[in-house]
């Protein structure tokens, strides 16, 4: 038990008597960057060596200050990058998050003249044109949106620390936005979500089921992990950080709890690769427990035959027993899409997990129920994962058509119609 503390003699902080004899030093040195006011505090046997260990532990408190301390004659991407240090040191992003960022900063940002303003002289007129040039790039919205939400967070962050005045992209940010979805606005013939129609659902899993003449062995080697995805909507990361002892047979259900993404190697040394796999929580950072379909439970039942592993091994390997990427699996699916002879292109693993939340949601379930089994929140799932408008050829042409609810898909009012869904 710690005893009565004792103001240093030169009024700077105090010391306290531990109860094992040692002498504990505490010294306020301002405020942090969150702006909440930070105290050091070292130990040692005497007040000479806290004296010492305090002087050495604010110099380096100084130096990390000076590195994250933003000057009027800073550029705006080093604006962008030194918050971006703040994030990481104050574990605020996940690692896949912060390359993502990253290349935001570099790439939307300072690529452009925007870029490499002094921050106190840019003004609203200055973001808006950052964002025209942007859109005539030719970039997606999600894109832009992103570098508009650097900006405004980096800017947000010095307003707060009282290292600038003024935020310019606060007051322009609902117009861009504004402007940003006027340019997604669907006309009748695009489709609100792109997904697989039943024909190319029911030629993809057959496809991945494809065997070589020669030897009998599947054709892909990611292609039961492909059947997998479409059959229980999950993310590439969290089916790649599965294990079996995830999987109880008896109750026909899947734990999903983690998830596994690519990073840069920020730490790389000789020999070692650019880019290393890491695992964390599930994106949304909440676990949970679903009920397999009797096609998911098939899928894993070929999977174990075709890869046995024990319980503390992952489900989804290569054919040399190493644990599969988002990447291989992404390649992997593109050749088995190339398969198909879709007339319009299917790209992407997010399309599996939209074409089973979408079946689900035309089988009766409710978007509540569909979020919280794929893991999302209710008005992503209905914004980004589901069809409700469905893509027909109607005498060799292409219209978008909202079903009457309630009515089956083919109950079309039309009766020379080619249906093709998508």
């Amino acid at each position: 038990m710690e005893k009565t503390s004792k103001r240093n003699a030169k009024g700077q902080g105090c010391f306290i008597k531990c109860e094992d004899g040692g002498i504990k030093y505490r010294k306020g040195v301002g405020s942090a960057p969150n702006g909440k006011r930070k105290v050091l505090v070292v130990k040692a046997a005497t007040k000479a060596a806290c004296i010492k260990k305090m002087k050495e532990k604010e110099e380096e408190w100084n130096r990390r200050r000076q590195a994250l301390s933003i000057s009027k004659a800073n550029t705006v991407e080093e604006l962008c990058s030194r918050h971006l240090q703040f994030q990481m040191q104050n574990n605020e992003l996940k690692p896949k998050s912060v390359d993502r960022r990253e290349g935001t900063i570099v790439n939307q940002i300072g690529k452009y003249g925007l870029g490499h303003m002094q921050v106190a002289s840019v003004t609203p007129a200055d973001i808006e044109n950052h964002i025209a040039g942007l859109i005539k790039k030719d970039l997606s919205t999600s894109s832009i949106e992103k570098a508009l939400d650097v900006l405004n967070a980096a800017y947000e962050w010095a307003v707060a620390r009282g290292e600038l005045e003024t935020n310019p992209v606060l007051q322009i940010k609902r117009t861009i936005k504004r402007r940003l979805a006027k340019l997604e606005q669907k006309n009748e013939y695009d489709a609100d979500v792109i997904i697989l129609s039943e024909e190319e659902e029911q030629k993809f899993l057959t496809e991945c089921l494809r065997k070589n003449v020669n030897n009998g062995e599947y054709k892909y080697s990611g292609g039961l992990y492909g059947r997998l995805l479409l059959h229980t909507g999950m993310r590439v990361g969290e089916l790649i950080s599965l294990k079996w002892k995830d999987y109880d047979e008896n109750s026909g259900t899947l734990t999903i709890n983690k998830s596994t993404s690519v990073i840069k190697n920020r730490n790389k040394k000789t020999g070692e690769n650019n880019y290393i796999s890491v695992q964390g929580s599930t994106k949304n950072q909440k676990a949970r427990v679903i009920g397999l379909s009797d096609e998911a439970i098939l899928d894993l039942k070929l999977i174990r035959g075709y890869r046995p592993g024990r319980d503390d091994e992952l489900i989804c390997r290569t054919r040399t027993g190493e644990a599969y990427t988002g990447t291989k699996m992404a390649h992997c699916m593109e050749t088995i899409y190339s398969k198909l002879g879709s007339e319009t292109k299917i790209s992407g693993l997010h399309i599996l997990r939209r074409t089973f939340a979408t079946r689900m949601y035309e089988n009766g379930a409710g978007v509540k129920e569909i979020a919280a089994y794929i893991g999302d929140l209710e008005s992503t799932t209905m914004q980004y994962y589901i069809a409700a408008r469905k893509k027909i050829k109607i005498k060799d042409k292409l219209n978008q058509y909202v079903p009457l609810p309630g009515k089956k898909r083919e109950n079309v009012p039309d009766a020379n119609k080619d249906v093709s869904l998508r």
